[in-house]
């Protein structure tokens, strides 16, 4: 029975020298979910950051990026939580205050353009649109004139484009 019990706790005590310490698996993730970013691979980088997000849920760069992540793949409320969610951790960072205003400026032209196509010729509120929607044409963003489909955020110029983290 002695005997065992010890190989139990041998056996044991084994196991959890091969578990890799915490910190060490957070930064492979970390460095796994950046080549993934990296390398347009979307769902595997969005699935290696919101595991991040889990472990780590009060990293404004996690945060930052699956932001970016949603932005570039379409998903314009999704960017604005993630963004929201770097802002409320580390709320100086200009870079996520840039990104959040291009998602939000896309999503006010989606939303104007819409109203405008519903709304009929000789309503005053046709004359109103087409005036705000010919001064949002002169934002320097991509898919802000009638008739573009918006490009996903992260493929504009870069001065227009959301930024990266370089932080």
């Amino acid at each position: 029975m002695r005997r065992l019990t010890f190989l139990c706790l041998v056996t044991l005590l084994n196991g959890c020298a091969m578990l890799p310490a915490p910190n060490a698996n957070l930064y492979e993730m970390h460095r796994d979910a950046q080549l993934a970013y990296d390398g347009d691979q979307d769902v595997r980088a969005e699935k290696l950051f919101l595991g991040l997000s889990r472990a780590a849920p009060n990293d404004p760069e996690t945060w930052f990026y699956l932001g970016n992540l949603y932005a570039r793949t379409n998903r314009p409320e999704q960017a604005a939580e993630a963004y929201q969610k770097s802002l409320m951790l580390k709320g100086d960072q200009a870079k996520v205050w840039h990104n959040i205003g291009v998602v939000r400026v896309r999503e006010a032209w989606a939303a104007l353009i819409q109203a405008y196509s519903l709304t009929p010729l000789d309503d005053p509120l046709h004359a109103r649109l087409e005036g705000l929607i010919s001064a949002m044409e002169k934002i320097p963003l991509d898919g802000l004139k009638r008739g573009e489909k918006s490009a996903p955020i992260t493929a504009t110029p870069a001065a227009a484009a959301p930024a990266d983290n370089g932080q």
